[in-house]
């Protein structure tokens, strides 16, 4: 005997999943099953309803009951039994055999064969495409014979379309969202720097906890590869020298924080003047491998770094990552449309600024959006009629801000802390 399957929504392997995974109470089984970030927005089970189904599964073998006595009042656990776990393998590695039951019993099996890992989403996935290109070939079978019709078999040209649909469905990637490439900016030391005693000092003060304090003002997040303590900072009467210049390329998205830093350090390095090449990080590493002169470099995307560590411009062991940012959507609050989801992007009209691919932000924009794009987070129009929409694409985060600002544009993707700084703009997560 197997779970009953007289409904589509095949609520008894469901209770069989959250088992396999561990005992669980009646109760919270139920919670589990109808959380809406679970399976509660594929259906609601009443409690009276589950009591039934796990009755059900009791009798049949699947599940014992087992009581608990050190409990008080005694509860109940409920335990999966091996043919429990056999009944619910074979369900969850099988495809849907009903074209009627399709959308909630695929889903569920989806939901768990996600918990059990990718290799698992790719053999369900399989055997699912093989019955749904049978029932697509059978029902091409079906309107040729009556292609001389009246109807010409409008009904089956339908059925038709949405197989090879669902087929498209089945062929994108089914994984969770990835974690998108961490948005962090590092610190180096230029290899052929003059100075290199006061450049490591400006290195060890952006890390230090000052130095972070004043980047999560500016809307940045700290990194874990932190020194555990602060550097020895040396008093300013102490550190009185001949007039001495630092230049340091750096991310422009960094360009408030590093300013604010600039005016920590020269009070306690008196007679050092601080000189910043604020831009994209792909532009300046560019400069930098030309033979731009500079003592620092500070990128907000690890290629671009990757770029002169290669050229043997930077000292590689001098790279230090020295705080975290995030994508966020910022657009005007004379937008034609309220934006609070990816697929507004998509919408037609709507003017977007984005950062070029010489640019950090850009790199990050283009790669979240195609993951979007993959999830059918975007909508039937997906990345293209985002790009479509582009009308200007900026040298650095700052000009993207910008163009928002004057209202050149309606919205763009830019980082945490931009948005921050950006006034009566309004600031979204994307996800």
């Amino acid at each position: 005997m197997s779970p009953r399957r007289q409904s589509p929504l095949t609520i008894e392997h469901a209770i069989l999943g959250f088992l396999h995974e561990r005992p669980l109470h009646a109760y919270a089984l139920h919670q589990q099953l109808s959380a809406p970030d679970a399976l509660g927005k594929i259906w609601h089970v009443k409690l009276s309803h589950f009591y039934a189904l796990v009755t059900k599964l009791i009798q049949a073998g699947y599940v014992v009951s087992e009581e608990e006595l050190h409990e008080t009042p005694p509860r109940k656990l409920l335990i999966l039994t091996e043919a429990g776990r056999v009944a619910f393998a074979e369900w969850l590695r099988g495809p849907v055999t009903d074209p009627d039951h399709l959308r909630m019993d695929l889903l569920a099996r989806l939901y768990f064969a996600q918990r059990a890992g990718p290799e698992v989403v790719q053999r369900l996935l399989t055997n699912q495409r093989v019955v749904v290109r049978a029932w697509r070939d059978h029902l091409r079978r079906q309107l040729i014979q009556r292609a001389t019709q009246p109807d010409a078999g409008l009904f089956l040209q339908l059925q038709v379309r949405q197989m090879e649909s669902l087929l498209r469905w089945l062929d994108h990637p089914f994984a969770p969202l990835r974690e998108p490439a961490p948005v962090t900016c590092s610190i180096a030391v230029v290899a052929d720097s003059q100075q290199p005693d006061l450049v490591a000092a400006f290195v060890d003060f952006v890390r230090s906890p000052l130095g972070q304090a004043r980047l999560i003002n500016a809307g940045f997040a700290t990194v874990p590869a932190l020194p555990s303590e602060a550097p020895a900072l040396l008093p300013p009467e102490a550190t009185a020298t001949s007039p001495r210049t630092l230049h340091i390329f750096a991310a422009a998205s960094l360009a408030n924080a590093f300013h604010t830093i600039a005016a920590d350090f020269s009070a306690h390095y008196a007679g050092v003047a601080l000189r910043f090449t604020f831009g994209g990080s792909y532009i300046l590493s560019a400069q930098l491998n030309c033979g731009a002169t500079a003592d620092i470099f500070a990128p907000a995307h690890r290629q671009a770094m990757d770029l002169v560590v290669h050229s043997g411009r930077v000292w590689p062991e001098s790279v230090y990552p020295f705080a975290s940012n995030q994508l966020v959507l910022l657009s005007s609050p004379r937008a034609p449309v309220q934006l609070r989801q990816p697929e507004d992007l998509t919408r037609p009209g709507l003017r977007l600024a984005l950062g070029s691919e010489q640019t950090a932000v850009g790199q990050y924009t283009r790669d979240l959006l195609h993951q979007l794009a993959e999830r059918g987070m975007l909508g039937s129009a997906g990345e293209a009629a985002v790009l479509r929409n582009v009308v200007y694409y900026g040298a650095s985060v700052t000009e993207v801000v910008t163009c928002i600002t004057r209202g050149d544009a309606d919205a763009g993707i830019v980082f945490a802390s931009d948005g921050k700084q950006a006034g009566a703009l309004i600031q979204t997560p994307i996800l």
